[in-house]
């Protein structure tokens, strides 16, 4: 039985991991699971910076993982759009996608702070997005600080966008 991809995303927050998402997804051959979607749609008063959002993110990326394993047995890829920022984000991925065989790909998104910032800001302000957290330009600076780059060596393919 052939088994789909999961694909990864990794970049600041405006990088362009959903526009890329919904282009893998466009056409018909992955299905795209977002984040953020998911916590505004199921959460509309929990902000990104609140102490619950971890601990829910949790919840709602096993919810999702319980549909997208049935998607890859289809032979469908998937595509987790949230950010695999750290080596242990991208080891829970891992770990679920062997459950089911499915070969991981993740693309790294290059755009710099002040680039991704600026973006994220013209995406706050396009009132047609409204599932998407707004983000400044000191909250990619933190996650620039924090981000762990990803290596091959970790299960998976690695594509620059």
């Amino acid at each position: 039985m052939a088994v789909g991809r999961v694909h990864l995303l990794y970049g600041l927050a405006g990088s362009g991991k959903t526009t890329l998402a919904r282009a893998l997804a466009a056409d018909g051959n992955a299905v795209r699971f977002t984040l953020d979607e998911w916590m505004i749609r199921l959460y509309p008063s929990l902000s990104f910076d609140s102490a619950e959002y971890g601990r829910l993110t949790e919840v709602a990326k096993d919810l999702i993982w319980s549909l997208a394993g049935q998607v890859l047995c289809t032979g469908t890829d998937v595509v987790l759009d949230w950010n695999s920022w750290s080596r242990a984000r991208r080891a829970w991925a891992i770990r679920r996608a062997a459950e089911v065989s499915a070969p991981v790909v993740l693309h790294r998104l290059g755009a710099s702070v002040e680039q991704a910032s600026a973006q994220a800001a013209q995406r706050a302000r396009d009132q047609r997005t409204i599932y998407a957290h707004s983000i400044s330009q000191q909250d990619n600076e933190h996650l620039a600080s924090i981000m762990e780059s990803p290596s091959e060596e970790e299960g998976f393919l690695i594509i620059d966008v």
